[in-house]
């Protein structure tokens, strides 16, 4: 059966149910229970409480539900591998807009970079415990995971070619096998050693190259059909050594504290079950997987090491769950039965996370008897958000436990940047583009609630019209003039895989008549095919009035379209949230009694168009 039915009670009890039940039921018999839940079914916090103690209440009488769930019996028969990890066919996906693809200059040479690559000497000048440095070798395998899916999701065959070829060149490099593996980290000092935050993490340089791998092997699946006989075996080989030294030795070993990315590793060696077509390791992976899961969780629903962190604690626990939840989705897709207990302390480890959101204090009160060598006490590193790299958890909490996630304001904003990379590197995919996600978001229920919200946005929105599902600038155009030539930004430290025809342009714009202003900055198309929008930078000189609004601009409309001395334009989006916060800019500007900097504001914002379309005919991708 599958195990969402078994949940159907905590569903329906979830619709209306907060952190916490209105009191406390666990002293109560399973017969006062059950009776109460028959006599009283406009309450559901008592069919909350027995679905919790795994007890069904048929015409008031308890019965134990069977024990079909229970840890440990996920048999081989039961797995069948849907092929591409998460989904049984990878589809053109929404949530995938603006992510990276081959088409771009800067994604090619991003994954390209990652080629024999040196993570160790990286790791060993750049990290430490408390600020792991990873992007050199994280942020590429997201690059080439986003825009193989893209490429396959959209049957780009050319693309899916240089997928191919650039998997076999990681693969003929032994990328990543020169650091450190799991024997030999376990020999090293902890993290945090002695209290030093600054300390080496030797377990970092293990653990993130085992997660890229882990990426590495999910892009593997998802090529696995474009691969020959020769170019699959150079891809399998590298495989198995490198599963040899980083995946092998971890398999069923429990980890002393704590659930973090890819389960531990359960996730990766999921995907080389997958790879490998062996489902009695899948199968035995699970059964250990799902016993670890229900150690690490608590009856209460907070998270071994993981929601003790200080202030960190909301941060790590959110990982926790999203990783938790992931693992519940994939086994489910693969055949498995999540077991009734651990469903029900997922449940609870989603409403803790609300409760970390809303009451930060209530959340932090809960005692922790265990030893805590990595707690954050400093505020300066605090983290009192939802982690950021989880951008879908409100979706598999939605899909998994019906929970919703509670607002979180700071985590919607942060996790913008993580979602222009397409894939969630805590897991491996993206949880928007699973077939679940994709029949939501086109049921009719939710296309109604998009429609209606469509509406009542764009009745705000007055520097926009709507066609379609496309909202275009409606103000009036300003003509970019090229005065001298561009100049091409391609240093490899600052070209990022989103900032297509990154250049210094040097000109001028003008508005009507002969009014001109100088315009020479920095700028880049933002990538995305759902948005035309210019990102210019605002140290310029003739920049300033933007500058000495950045403060007060961001505080009124959000980091959303200014970040980090760069200032967003657009001029066409399908995202609503986008065009509001455009129109936040625009008001923000018309009101602030800067004439300078509002003349500028319209000038540029009319001038988009114009900038993109030299950007395109002239710059380079």
């Amino acid at each position: 059966m599958n195990f969402y039915c078994r949940i159907v009670c905590v569903l329906i009890a979830s619709l209306m149910a907060t952190h916490a039940l209105s009191q406390d039921l666990s002293g109560w018999s399973d017969k006062t229970l059950c009776r109460l839940a028959s006599s009283q079914q406009d309450d559901p916090q008592y069919l909350q409480e027995a679905t919790e103690r795994g007890i069904s209440c048929g015409s008031g009488v308890a019965k134990k539900q069977s024990s079909n769930s229970k840890a440990g019996n996920v048999k081989a028969k039961d797995i069948n591998f849907p092929g591409k990890f998460y989904t049984t066919e990878i589809k053109s996906c929404k949530a995938m807009a603006g992510s990276p693809t081959f088409n771009e200059a800067p994604s090619l040479l991003r994954v390209k970079g990652l080629v024999g690559y040196d993570w160790h000497a990286d790791w060993k000048a750049n990290s430490v415990s408390i600020s792991p440095q990873t992007e050199n070798i994280s942020e590429p395998i997201k690059v080439f995971m986003a825009a193989t899916q893209n490429a396959i999701g959209n049957d780009n065959q050319a693309n899916i070619k240089t997928a191919k070829n650039l998997l076999i060149d990681l693969a003929k490099a032994d990328t990543l096998y020169d650091s450190i593996g799991y024997h030999d980290v376990k020999k090293k000092p902890l993290c945090y050693a002695n209290g030093d935050s600054n300390s080496p993490c030797w377990f970092h340089q293990y653990s993130f190259a085992s997660d890229v791998f882990a990426h590495y092997m999910i892009t593997a699946l998802w090529l696995k059909d474009e691969l020959n006989e020769q170019e699959f075996k150079v891809v399998d080989q590298y495989m198995k050594k490198m599963y040899k030294k980083f995946l092998q030795p971890k398999e069923f070993q429990k980890e002393g504290q704590g659930f973090y990315g890819m389960a531990n590793g359960g996730l990766s060696i999921l995907i080389y079950a997958s790879w490998t077509n062996n489902k009695k390791l899948a199968a035995k992976e699970m059964n250990f997987r799902f016993k670890e899961m229900d150690r690490l969780f608590y009856e209460d629903g907070y998270i071994n090491n993981n929601s003790f962190r200080g202030t960190k604690a909301l941060w790590y626990h959110s990982m926790g769950l999203n990783v938790a939840l992931s693992y519940a989705y994939i086994a489910d897709l693969w055949g498995a039965e999540v077991p009734t207990k651990l469903q029900t302390k997922l449940v609870r480890a989603s409403k803790v996370t609300n409760l970390a959101i809303t009451d930060w204090d209530t959340f932090t009160s809960r005692k922790y008897s265990g030893t805590q060598h990595n707690k954050i006490s400093s505020k300066d590193s605090a983290r009192l958000h939802t982690n950021n790299f989880t951008f879908a958890l409100g979706r598999l909490m939605k899909i998994v436990t019906n929970v919703e996630l509670e607002h979180d304001a700071v985590y919607l904003q942060k996790r913008k940047y993580r979602m222009k990379f397409g894939i969630d590197e805590t897991i491996g995919f993206n949880p928007n583009c699973t077939d679940k996600a994709l029949a939501a978001d086109n049921s009719p229920e939710e296309l109604a609630k998009k429609e209606a919200k469509q509406i009542e946005a764009t009745s705000q929105l007055s520097i926009f019209k709507i066609e379609g599902e496309t909202l275009n600038l409606a103000l009036d155009k300003a003509d970019f003039i090229e005065v001298r030539p561009f100049v091409l930004e391609r240093s490899e430290e600052y070209l990022q895989p989103y900032q297509l025809h990154k250049s210094k342009i040097q000109g001028s714009l003008r508005l009507g008549g002969n009014k001109k202003i100088s315009f020479s900055t920095l700028v880049f198309k933002q990538a995305g095919d759902q948005e035309q929008r210019l990102v210019i930078n605002v140290d310029s000189r003739s920049l300033q009035p933007f500058k000495r609004h950045s403060d007060s601009l961001q505080k009124k409309c959000g980091k959303g379209l200014m970040e980090w001395g760069w200032l967003s334009f657009i001029s066409e989006t399908n995202d609503i949230e986008n065009a509001k916060n455009q129109q936040c800019h625009y008001d923000y500007f018309k009101d602030a009694n800067d004439k300078p900097a509002w003349e500028l504001f319209q000038t540029v914002l009319g001038g988009t168009d114009s900038i993109l379309g030299y950007l395109q005919t002239n710059v380079e991708r």
